[in-house]
């Protein structure tokens, strides 16, 4: 019988021992590739308007904390200012309280800005009848001479301050009680 030849041939490459066909590979297509991509950049498109978001709100964080903190100083040295007695009129009080209250700095990191800060009512505690509630309002006002009350020092006023960032965009608004 003869013997069949069989003649196999493989073929060695430098990186192993056998030889791959084209389409073999184990890469990636093209498509999968761009879907990658398009992943990739809606993810840092998301991290950057959050760090966006963040900022903004960090932003109007410390403005809010700087506009209180300047309306505490500027109450503080409203308390401190004697009482302008309800007899002198409304219009004097806030007046007076105002020049005390823009006594008070700027806060530095607003400092050299349109920033300001401004005392918008004073109102006084009272009551319509000797049977009603307490309430607050302008037309108030019990002391003055040839009253029981002249020199009573109990008079309640309760004086409203606003603060405003510098490009106006915030308006922070505090109300104080001033008495003796």
């Amino acid at each position: 019988m003869p013997s069949e030849m069989r003649s196999e041939s493989t073929h060695v490459s430098p990186g192993g021992p056998s030889h791959r066909r084209a389409g073999d590979d184990a890469g990636f297509t093209l498509i999968e590739v761009l879907v990658v991509i398009t992943l990739m950049g809606i993810c840092v498109v998301a991290v950057l308007a959050g760090m966006r978001a963040t900022i903004s709100a960090t932003v109007i964080d410390r403005n809010h904390a700087v506009a209180f903190a300047w309306l505490q100083a500027a109450s503080d040295e409203i308390y401190e200012t004697p009482r302008v007695p309800c007899t002198s009129g409304q219009a004097l009080a806030q007046s007076s309280y105002e020049a005390a209250a823009k006594s008070v700095p700027v806060p530095p990191v607003w400092s050299g800005t349109a920033a300001k800060i401004e005392v918008t009512n004073v109102e006084y505690l009272g009551r319509v009848t000797v049977d009603s509630a307490f309430e607050w309002g302008a037309s108030f006002c019990f002391e003055g001479a040839g009253t029981e009350y002249e020199d009573s020092p109990l008079y309640t006023q309760r004086v409203t301050l606003r603060a405003s960032s510098p490009d106006g965009s915030m308006v922070q608004t505090l109300e104080m009680v001033k008495s003796e």
